[in-house]
């Protein structure tokens, strides 16, 4: 006989949680990709029937974008406000890196997405609230809200994509850029250093300059009065 909770081996699905599915769906994602989570594989995973699980998702769009809200509360789970407004735009944008590195595959097949999830709207609240300590007006804060976040998010969803690939296309994308430079140098003699310049760049360099810049702008912005 099943325990309590089960029914000829399988649990019953009253018991399941909308939790435990997301932790199952992160699992699967990892280990298979999205293109591996679906109500049927879920359902074999969490040992329920598949059916179960549309008591608490309609679909898996709606699945997946709860899987993917959960990069958002991770990252506002872990967020610590330093009391400086620039110091935490760049600690949200370094958590959202190391986070969505970790869930490169989701992330580089969800792309940018409006999750609606707790997650999603932690950080959208955070980064307003640290716009206005800027000493912007709601008008210029939602601007750079969305400045931000869009810049943010295509960093990380670029990056994403990129450490999702497998070794053999890496080789290849690397292949090509350096294709790309070579021929850039022979059509341009300015630019005859290129090639090895690009040799030696440094990405967290690049990403931490991305929102350098954007603070930058942030000042400007408060410091002119110029509405948006």
């Amino acid at each position: 006989m099943g325990s309590a909770g089960t029914t000829g081996g399988r649990r019953r699905g009253s018991t399941l949680t909308r939790e435990q599915i997301i932790e199952a769906a992160v699992e699967i994602s990892t280990s298979e990709g999205p293109a591996g989570v679906s109500f049927r594989s879920l359902g074999a995973r969490l040992g329920v029937v598949a059916t179960a699980l549309y008591r608490h998702f309609r679909d898996k769009d709606e699945l997946m974008l709860a899987l993917a809200d959960q990069i958002f509360v991770e990252i506002t789970d872990r967020f610590t406000s330093s009391g400086d407004w620039a110091d935490d735009l760049h600690q949200i944008a370094l958590l959202g890196r190391e986070v969505g590195r970790r869930h490169a595959v989701t992330l580089a097949w969800l792309g940018y997405r409006n999750t609606g999830g707790p997650g999603d709207q932690g950080v959208a609240l955070a980064v307003l609230r640290l716009l206005l300590d800027a000493g912007l007006t709601q008008e210029q804060a939602l601007f750079h809200y969305e400045l931000y976040t869009d810049t943010v998010m295509g960093l990380l969803t670029v990056d994403a994509m990129r450490t999702s690939l497998d070794e053999d296309s890496r080789r290849k994308d690397d292949a090509a850029l350096a294709s790309l430079y070579a021929n850039i140098a022979r059509a341009e003699p300015r630019a005859s250093r290129l090639p090895a310049l690009a040799i030696t760049s440094d990405e967290d360099a690049l990403f931490t300059a991305q929102i350098d810049l954007h603070v930058q702008a942030i000042r400007a912005t408060a410091a002119s009065g110029i509405e948006h």
